[in-house]
């Protein structure tokens, strides 16, 4: 029996990226998916987001593994999009076992050039987007009574300050923290809840930061091996969601309340 036959996993940002891999990895240890992501472009960040044709590819691989995909298009920032997605999901697959919180943004500025409609709209997406998705899923877990794993996709710059990124850290810090709060909240239910803290991981998001930033993409990941630890500029976004099944399977079902860092060591080299 695979790990997590029967279950249902509900991924938010899932077209690409990070998300994509936590939905294959998911799908091939048995869950069925519910893929979320919102397919059109923001006034910020300064880059394109994940498209509809980015979604579907997603769908298309986790079907070709043989589990069944729902497709999603919602805006992890409203409120009523969320709860209809979160409807739909049940009303498809009878349950939610498993919630990925992995929709995210990132953009570089200096905190004071940071303006009001790019911070309001870092925090939507990357903190309230989170928390909607919480705010949805958990009192059906609670009502069903069978537990739950809740991850969400955090940062190193969730655990310190870094310069450039005022917004985003303060997002991903805010993440922390709904995080601990919601894992008090739920663990007399059996609902576990924990964070990812990566280091710079190889997606389109790089790709986009360094062109909003003035800089060469490989000048940004340079900047970033020397962050790191390890010899490594990019960990693979596959790093992450082998971090993340492991906190949704049964081998981490005392695991709660973790920050959980695949950050090649950047933590220890640069610490808070």
């Amino acid at each position: 029996m695979q790990r997590l036959e029967g279950k249902v996993a509900l991924i938010t940002g899932a077209a690409r990226g990070q998300g994509r891999a936590h939905a294959l990895t998911l799908a091939r240890a048995g869950a069925d998916i519910a893929a979320l992501d919102i397919c059109h472009d923001l006034p910020y960040p300064r880059y394109h987001l994940a498209t509809s044709e980015d979604l579907e590819a997603t769908v298309a691989e986790v079907r070709a593994l043989g589990r069944r995909c729902l497709s999603l298009t919602a805006d992890v920032r409203s409120a009523s999009e969320m709860e209809a997605a979160v409807r739909q999901t049940i009303d498809s697959f009878g349950h939610i076992d498993i919630l990925i919180c992995n929709a995210g943004i990132a953009d570089m500025a200096a905190t004071w050039d940071i303006t009001e409609e790019w911070w309001d709209i870092m925090l939507d997406v990357n903190l309230k987007g989170c928390w909607l998705a919480v705010k949805y899923v958990v009192p059906h877990m609670l009502e069903r009574g069978q537990g739950g794993r809740i991850v969400m996709t955090s940062s190193v710059a969730g655990l310190k300050g870094m310069a450039g990124l005022a917004h985003y850290c303060a997002a991903k810090w805010g993440m922390v923290g709904l995080a601990r709060s919601l894992a008090i909240e739920v663990a007399h239910a059996g609902i576990t809840v924990n964070t990812v803290h990566p280091t710079g991981v190889d997606t389109p998001l790089i790709t986009g930061m360094a062109r909003a930033a003035g800089m060469l993409r490989q000048e940004l990941a340079d900047q970033l091996r020397e962050d790191n630890l390890l010899p490594v500029a990019l960990v693979d976004p596959q790093d992450i969601a082998n971090a993340v099944l492991w906190l949704v399977s049964d081998e981490a079902r005392y695991v709660t309340g973790l920050e959980l860092k695949v950050d090649a060591g950047q933590m220890i080299k640069c610490p808070a």
